[in-house]
């Protein structure tokens, strides 16, 4: 569901990507069009940072109208009682939030400290945790995962990460762990680092457990995803073809202090791919 606090982004946009008329979603040679899907659509609550804590974050994610949030450490820590972790979710309920995901979170070999972020995942009843983990951490994440169900997605971190700032480095660290270790794809921050979004998510496949909707121009400039290097049209395609079931996770760190406008626009982009 998409609130009407959408219709701020320009009606121009209804029917084109970057601008220009979206072309249908082609199946293989000589198959019928291949439906696209309607993305669930949520935010990275980063992008709404200017607005912690919750009690003012609530007012302004409210305008987003979106229906999933990622959530981070400035609204909710991994160290809060259950009874806080219980009212936070209440509060994001009744404006129609779902806390889909939470992150990013550090793991490393200290089993007991990554269990307690399981264990918080699990109060909040998240599907993923986004990660940033060291390499020695996996033998810990994979009986946890196995333990409590809940997705561990990699972050990328752009051309600074030395662990994880290309696709390949992550495919290569959990190719032969179990399927629900894998990627939250920052689809900016892959482009920096080199690797074309599209490149990346089809290099990863199945692994793409989580997208962070981001674009940056050339010149490094933050800017609303189909603005700069990234194909959106492209990238939702690509999506679309290794079964990504979403949500889509929109972070948007440029206009700190009113960044709505330019996210609703970015949903705009989105429907208008999904409606061809």
């Amino acid at each position: 569901m998409i609130g009407s606090g959408a219709g701020l982004a320009s009606a121009v946009l209804a029917g084109c990507d970057n601008g220009k008329p979206i072309a249908e979603s082609a199946g293989p040679e000589g198959s019928a069009t291949v439906a696209r899907p309607d993305f669930k659509i949520g935010f990275q609550a980063y992008s709404l940072r200017h607005f912690a804590p919750l009690e003012t974050f609530i007012p302004e994610a409210e305008k987003l109208g979106l229906d999933y949030v990622e959530l981070y450490s400035a609204l909710l820590a991994t160290s809060a009682p259950v009874a806080e972790i219980e009212a936070a979710k209440q509060r994001l309920t009744a404006i129609g939030l779902t806390v889909n995901a939470d992150g990013v979170e550090k793991f490393t070999a200290d089993h007991a400290q990554n269990e307690a972020i399981f264990q918080f995942g699990k109060a909040l009843g998240v599907t993923n945790l986004s990660a940033n983990p060291t390499k020695d951490a996996f033998s810990s994440l994979e009986k946890l995962v196995d333990q409590y169900d809940i997705r561990v997605a990699i972050h990328n971190h752009g051309p600074e990460d030395e662990l994880w700032a290309r696709p390949e480095w992550i495919l290569d660290a959990v190719e032969d762990l179990d399927p629900r270790i894998g990627a939250c794809l920052d689809t900016g921050w892959v482009i920096m680092a080199g690797v074309d979004s599209v490149e990346a998510i089809e290099m990863l496949g199945k692994r793409v457990l989580g997208v962070h909707l981001k674009d940056f121009s050339p010149d490094g400039h933050e800017v609303i995803p189909g603005d700069g290097m990234m194909d959106l049209g492209k990238t939702l395609s690509a999506l679309q073809r290794v079964g990504f079931d979403g949500p889509l996770s929109l972070e948007y760190e440029e206009s700190k202090e009113n960044p709505v406008p330019d996210m609703l626009t970015t949903v705009e982009r989105i429907q208008a791919w999904v409606k061809g």
